[in-house]
């Protein structure tokens, strides 16, 4: 899009905002492959449109065209031929929210393990343990298909699924196919580690179940990673995108491991590299792993390269990451029971791309509206933090969901905000319903006030996937029923695997 001000924009009307996308649509354009695709033009009217572009603000009355799974325009009286219309007078128009840290095979087991029982929580390293090498090819693909659909549903159309539990080849691959089949865009980010030598009905010691989940990938995970490269295109358009974490290192590996582990890594050339981290307590000696100095001291780091959680890091650790293209996603809800705050704040006050993440779906409400709410106020666990989040408006805590969030998985450029080029990737939410507020912002009300039962409509990248409420063409009630079948045999089978 060229150049313009809010103010300008709103002076165009139809024929100026319409000449505008003529221009943008000289530019060459990648390949957009949505599955199922986008076929007729979509023109949404008549909405208050929330762009979290910082040049068009907020919009009230204005349409939105959706041409080839992009936004093709922006303006009053859009001109739109034979285009599918969307009446959404008195509905608010959003970017679709971006979720850059979700682990969506602990949907599967949503009750098991709650945040709210703390003492109950903390054996989740060994219910993981017992419960991931219970779960067959079948359960992943499960799993990754109802948790994109659950995320779709949520008003989330870019999800960072980080699968760290796919331990074989057929698993990896099944999770990776669910996750497509949703629907849903963002990034499959395989965790190329945990190699477990055990499984249903062994005794086995918890000291060598856990050395093998944190051990150092073997080959058959390269494999694996090879395998799942060949799934996902090498066109930087495409819906899905192929990433690798890093395996459990952090306190145990030697830094000599690690470098290796990330030379094969990017040997693959994934979207992004993500990793866990946190500080190891106590701090162990020079030579072995102990988080981003050391990272950037072997000159690891790398535009490609995001941190999940990241609490604690210090301002020189966040310097490193950011001068070095570096991001980091914080998990507001997910930091809970923890001693530290989420340091999404920080991060972005020095320049650093952070984003918000759900994390622990099986722990955690998937209204995500609810976690954009819970990165604001976490802010206020920390006193210096808190002084940050004292400058904010309500769009710079959406920001973090949309337009910044999007930078945090590396697709800044192709969708968090509503503005011409991009991906039409959009929630539309209804805002009849009492206690959603009528005044204020734009911003103001979604923030505050919205919840996913207002979500009317979600497009990824052009495609409608839920339209007045419901999800198309999906069963939910055929689908609860697999999963509280898959619940009920792998619940049975983790409680015959003995940690001694």
């Amino acid at each position: 899009m060229t150049d313009i001000t809010r103010k300008e924009f709103l002076k165009l009307g139809a024929t100026g905002a319409a000449a505008i996308a003529v221009a943008s649509t000289n530019r060459p354009a990648p390949a957009v492959a949505a599955v199922g695709g986008a076929k007729r033009a979509i023109l949404i009217q008549g909405a208050d449109v929330l762009t979290m572009d910082h040049k068009l603000g907020e919009l009230a009355g204005a349409d939105v065209l959706i041409r080839d799974g992009k936004i093709a325009d922006i303006g009053i009286g859009i001109d739109a031929g034979d285009a599918e219309r969307v009446d959404a007078a008195g509905m608010i128009l959003m970017p679709g929210m971006n979720d850059g840290h979700r682990h969506l095979w602990l949907g599967l087991h949503a009750g098991r393990l709650v945040k709210t029982h703390p003492q109950k929580y903390s054996g989740y390293q060994r219910w993981k343990m017992r419960t991931m090498v219970c779960m067959t090819p079948e359960d992943f693909h499960l799993a990754g298909y109802v948790g994109g659909l659950q995320a779709i549903n949520s008003g989330v159309t870019s999800v960072l699924d980080y699968a760290h539990a796919h331990h074989t080849k057929e698993k990896a691959l099944a999770g990776a196919r669910g996750f497509v089949a949703s629907g849903v865009s963002g990034v499959f980010c395989y965790q190329a580690s945990h190699n477990p030598t055990y499984g249903p009905g062994d005794t086995v010691p918890e000291a060598q179940a856990t050395a093998e989940r944190n051990g150092a990938p073997q080959e058959s995970n390269y494999e694996t990673a090879a395998l799942l490269r060949e799934m996902f295109s090498e066109e930087s358009d495409g819906p899905v995108k192929f990433g690798i974490a890093i395996s459990e290192g952090l306190g145990q590996r030697s830094m000599k491991d690690m470098k290796v582990e990330f030379e094969r890594a990017r040997s693959f050339n994934p979207h992004l590299i993500c990793c866990h981290l946190h500080k190891p307590k106590p701090m162990p000696p020079s030579g072995v792993y102990r988080g981003i100095a050391d990272l950037h001291a072997a000159g690891l780091l790398g535009p490609d390269f995001q941190v999940s959680h990241g609490v604690e890091m210090s301002n020189a650790e966040l310097e490193m990451l950011r001068d070095s293209g570096g991001m980091i996603c914080s998990c507001a809800m997910g930091e809970f029971p923890y001693p530290a705050a989420s340091i999404h704040g920080k991060a972005r006050q020095m320049g650093v791309p952070a984003g918000l993440g759900l994390d622990v779906n099986m722990a955690l409400t998937d209204d995500y509206f609810e976690h954009v709410r819970a990165g604001f106020w976490s802010l206020y666990r920390s006193a210096e933090y808190s002084e940050i989040a004292k400058g904010y408006k309500s769009a710079d805590v959406l920001d973090f969901v949309t337009r910044w969030g999007a930078k945090a998985m590396r697709l800044g450029d192709a969708t968090g905000s509503i503005t011409i080029g991009k991906h039409a990737d959009l929630v539309l939410l209804r805002t009849s319903r009492i206690g959603f507020a009528t005044l204020g912002s734009l911003a103001d009300r979604v923030v505050n006030f919205a919840g996913l039962s207002d979500i009317d409509s979600v497009w990824v990248r052009g495609v409608a996937r839920k339209r007045h409420g419901e999800m198309i063409g999906i069963d939910w009630a055929s689908l609860r029923a697999q999963v509280v079948d898959a619940q009920q045999r792998i619940e049975r089978d983790a409680a015959s695997v003995t940690l001694t």
